[in-house]
């Protein structure tokens, strides 16, 4: 449990530590001195060959509600209201004495001094709420929604876009009006980046590739997570566990793919940013929903069934107000969800952590439900603006990707062991039948032959209900149904029937043995006896002069070779198939008992070679990996051995 609960701090640390290291750093902004005072940035540091994309981070130059055109300045030079931060919010602000709101419009300006000549640039917007405008050198390069002083003129759009521009001058003037009437947060938490139009162009793909490869991922686990659930499905097993992961993934997908770098816009360009954002919060608090009822279904109900109802069906209602409101009403209980968010999150994660220290169960649960955590609190910091970037978040939902992939793993390689132990059930249900056969089998026989010396030789009787005895003391073995003796033991078994069947049917039967006594490995119980009693009672038998059977057990190219040999009657070749297949249609069981045990145990069966008059050859082989290295077959009695 100690180790465990080390663990866990540990996991803990490191996914706490990377958040750490996504929080902006203020040394970081100065280290190289490009960093805005009052409104202008000196460029002069900067190498732009070295250095290839800066951040216009630092004090603008700030006109509260005003939206001041280019052409504006060139006529007059406004006075502006203050300095705004760069990235930062402008609401809670005070400027001229006053506390400002989140809902309205402001512009922002900055002048950049000694810039590189005779370049064309690239200037990147990542977010300004909840609508912008950008202008470089009076002309605009940007345009993301409608920016304008009064609500019904207004229209959002808060999407990352990236601009080029031909810079001729050592000097260039940025003006960028924001305007927003929805959003609870106002201003540009984001760094506007500026750099080489290559690194710009390499850095702005990579991270719509990254943001488009975290939504694949995602959609193709939970297509996975589906698959096994129908496949589980038809098999008659109901795992609900997976349609709620596959669910869990599918909204996670949609929820982040309208979040951060808005990679589904692509996709669907015609739609207003007020319905992505709205898609946004939708599918992320559905999600919630599911999490929960994948807690509920996890281990026989994490969570009891009373809350998640009660929790969905509060959710339910704010899904119902996201649908139907606008952005600005819902997002007045919005703070409040995500408390209940963060709330609940951690609760789920003290469940998961509780579960693992306890039970040493639900690792990449604990695991995941910690991902989830650190992805809901990037995304508190950064719609607070405690974050300049979100892009962090992508990190986790990585994570959380890989954690999934490793859980449906898990669900995999459960069921190939469920379905390995059932195989195998099987197989020993089927071996035990098997076994279940031969015994009566033998014993039917065996009691025939004393009955029959009973007639012809009383005084032998008794010595052949003695060695029956011993055979029955050494066979019937039900410890295992599916266990193995050895070759030794085994050979014994086989002497034992032929001394009886040596005592009933006297000179007409003689038995041959070719063993190599050194051979020691394990082998199937009775596997031996019914096929020398084939030979002996339907190959020499049937002959009245009797005959030869022969025994052979030898080494050879890492195999045992068994062969049981004689010299009777011989057996047609239909007959032979008749007696190795599935249902024998007449006769014993015998034969076709070994065979499908030999076939089961080691995907090989008997060898039949047979010529009518001339007699029977059956063989097999058992491979010698498992023989052991001591003990000996004892030498045998009765017969001859060449």
């Amino acid at each position: 449990m100690l180790k465990r609960s080390i663990a866990v701090f540990l996991v803990i640390l490191v996914f706490f530590s990377l958040l750490y290291m996504s929080l902006p750093n203020g040394s970081e902004q100065t280290s190289d001195g490009l960093y805005a005072v009052n409104g202008t940035m000196d460029l002069s540091a900067w190498n732009i060959e070295q250095k290839k994309i800066i951040h216009l981070d630092g004090e603008w130059q700030f006109y509260w509600n005003r939206l001041i055109s280019p052409e504006e300045f060139q006529l007059e030079d406004p006075m502006p209201s203050g300095f705004m931060q760069v990235p930062g919010l402008w609401n809670g602000k005070e400027i001229d004495g006053k506390i400002l709101p989140p809902f309205g419009c402001a512009t922002y300006r900055l002048i950049l001094n000694h810039t590189p000549a005779s370049k064309v640039l690239g200037l990147k917007k990542g977010n300004a709420r909840f609508s912008s405008k950008v202008f470089v050198n009076g002309h605009e390069l940007i345009s993301d929604g409608i920016p304008a002083s009064q609500a019904q003129d207004y229209k959002s759009g808060n999407t990352p876009k990236l601009g080029f521009f031909q810079n001729d001058s050592e000097s260039i003037e940025i003006i960028v009006q924001v305007a927003n009437f929805e959003y609870m947060n106002s201003g540009i938490p984001v760094s506007l980046e500026l750099g080489r139009e290559d690194a710009m162009l390499y850095q702005h793909q990579k991270n719509n590739m990254l943001a488009l490869a975290v939504f694949a991922i995602l959609w193709t686990i939970a297509f996975l997570y589906l698959i096994f659930f129908v496949v589980a499905l038809i098999k008659g097993v109901k795992e609900y566990i997976l349609p709620l992961f596959s669910l869990f993934c599918f909204l996670f997908a949609i929820g982040n793919g309208m979040a951060d770098q808005r990679p589904l816009l692509f996709f669907v360009p015609d739609i207003s940013f007020t319905v992505a954002f709205k898609m946004k919060d939708f599918f992320l608090s559905a999600n919630f929903i599911t999490l929960l009822w994948v807690f509920h279904r996890f281990k026989n109900g994490l969570l009891p069934l009373y809350p998640v109802r009660i929790i969905s069906i509060m959710y339910g209602f704010y899904l119902l107000a996201v649908v139907v409101l606008p952005i600005h009403v819902y997002y007045e209980i919005h703070q409040v969800v995500m408390i209940c968010n963060t709330v609940i999150l951690l609760a789920l994660l003290v469940q998961a952590i509780h579960l693992y220290i306890k039970e040493a169960k639900g690792l990449l649960l604990f695991v995941s439900v910690l991902t989830v955590n650190m992805y809901s609190i990037d995304s508190i910091l950064f719609s607070l603006g405690l974050k300049a970037s979100s892009r962090f978040s992508q990190v986790f939902m990585m994570l959380f990707a890989v954690v999934m992939i490793l859980l449906l793993s898990m669900h995999y390689l459960t069921a190939i062991t469920q379905l390995q132990t059932s195989v195998l059930r099987t197989q020993e249900a089927e071996i035990a039948f098997l076994r279940a056969q031969i015994n009566p089998h033998f014993l039917y026989n065996a009691l025939n032959s004393i009955a029959a010396l009973c007639a012809t030789a009383p005084e032998r009787a008794e010595d052949v209900v003695v060695e029956l005895s011993q055979y029955l003391r050494r066979s019937f073995d039900f410890k295992r149904i599916d266990a193995m003796t050895t070759l030794g033991k085994e050979v014994e078994l086989l002497e034992a029937y032929l001394y009886i069947e040596k005592t009933r049917f006297g000179d007409r039967l003689e038995v041959e043995y070719d063993i190599d006594e050194t051979l020691n490995i394990p082998i199937p119980p009775l596997i031996l006896q019914p096929l020398v009693e084939n030979a002996v009672r339907h190959g020499l038998m049937n002959n009245v002069a009797g005959g030869t059977v022969t025994i052979s057990i030898r080494r050879q190219q890492g195999e045992a070779v068994f062969t049981i040999e004689d010299n009777g009657v011989g057996i047609e070749a239909a007959r032979i198939s008749e007696l190795l297949e599935e249902k024998p249609k007449s006769g014993g069981i015998g034969m076709w008992n070994i065979n499908q045990r030999l076939k089961m145990l080691y995907n090989r069966g008997l060898t039949v070679y047979s010529v009518i008059g001339g007699g029977t050859r059956i063989t097999f082989c058992l491979p010698l990996d498992k023989e052991k290295k001591t003990g000996r077959i004892r030498r045998l009695r009765g017969g001859s051995q060449k």
